[in-house]
């Protein structure tokens, strides 16, 4: 079991094929677009994502057709954005996952009842939990592309089949850890993204670093409501898994949600912002879902009323902000 199916070809999925390979684990890589599949096949660089990145292709067998790379490897890993997980899954007829296992590393609810990825998966194919592992940060694409010391965590039940792939993934830049809550770090990594997307818009409207730090520790105690709203009690929020994944996106310049708040703490339109974007924040998708899912919790999270405001509503930021400064203490 060294071979692996790669579903996606953005530059998270970019930034995990990079891991595998160095580790001399053979990867089948879906790409939708056939620009893409020639590239890496032919000059072993994605020319829309990391282009700088110079992967070893000698251990990757790109394709265009999705029913053959799922059936290539007994591990299908799905790294698309959340908002095209439904689609993609509608692709694969229901048996031929019946039997593999299964890594998510999307950061965003699904569908039209916001269930979490794992859960998606379960229910499109009939998947046990032993069969599922999820990829949690906090990793920036871009610094796994550059070799920066980076941690990450694989989480699910089935420790046998995490230990395994635990080495796929380990190396003298990353150190992989390891925890049994799924749910808890999924919904973490999902608000993560919003909280970038709120950082970035208290950037764009000029806020200083005093009222940055109000921010994130609100931040951190929205994500405790909200976990223990969903049933996780016994979550360590300080560590990495948790905390630091909300870091990460909350301050690092890498951050596409951060960028993309900042556009509309500038004055843009959320149209006007995505477009500037030139790719997929998942923040945009993760709020609508997960306001979707704390309004049936009647839970009150500031953070994300702000955004959702902003995002659905067409609220302006410096409106929204001066109503959040009230609401934060």
């Amino acid at each position: 079991m060294n071979e692996i199916s790669v579903i996606g070809a953005g530059s998270w999925a970019t930034a995990l094929v990079k891991i595998l390979t160095e580790n001399s684990i053979h990867v089948n890589w879906y790409m939708r677009r056939s620009e893409q599949v020639r590239s890496i096949n032919q000059d072993a660089v994605n020319p829309d994502y990391l282009s700088f990145l110079k992967l070893d292709n000698t251990k990757i067998y790109a394709s265009g057709q999705l029913d053959e790379i799922v059936a290539r490897s007994t591990v299908v890993l799905f790294a698309v954005p959340s908002a095209h997980l439904d689609s993609v899954c509608a692709a694969i007829p229901k048996q031929d996952l019946a039997e593999k296992f299964v890594i998510t590393a999307i950061k965003g609810t699904v569908g039209p009842e916001n269930l979490l990825p794992s859960a998606y998966l379960a229910r499109c194919f009939d998947l046990k939990d032993f069969q599922q592992a999820m990829i949690a940060g906090p990793c920036h694409a871009e610094e796994i592309a550059r070799n920066k010391k980076t941690y990450m965590t694989l989480c699910g039940s089935n420790e046998t089949f995490i230990s395994k792939i635990s080495n796929w993934f380990a190396s003298s830049y990353m150190q992989v850890n390891y925890s049994p809550d799924m749910v808890g770090v999924e919904y973490a990594a999902i608000y993560k993204n919003i909280v970038g997307i709120v950082c970035g818009m208290a950037e764009g409207l000029h806020y200083g670093d005093n009222f940055m730090a109000v921010l994130v520790a609100n931040a951190i105690d929205e994500l405790g409501m909200l976990l223990r709203a969903v049933g996780v009690h016994n979550a360590r929020l300080g560590s990495s898994m948790y905390l630091g994944d909300l870091l990460v996106t909350g301050y690092s310049t890498h951050s596409r949600n951060r960028t993309f708040g900042k556009y509309l703490g500038q004055g843009y339109s959320v149209f006007e912002a995505r477009q500037l974007m030139g790719m997929v924040a998942e923040g945009y998708f993760a709020t609508k879902g997960l306001m979707a899912t704390v309004t049936s919790l009647e839970l009150n999270l500031p953070l994300l009323q702000t955004a959702y405001r902003v995002l659905y509503k067409h609220m302006a930021a410096m409106d929204e902000f001066k109503l959040l400064e009230r609401n934060i203490r």
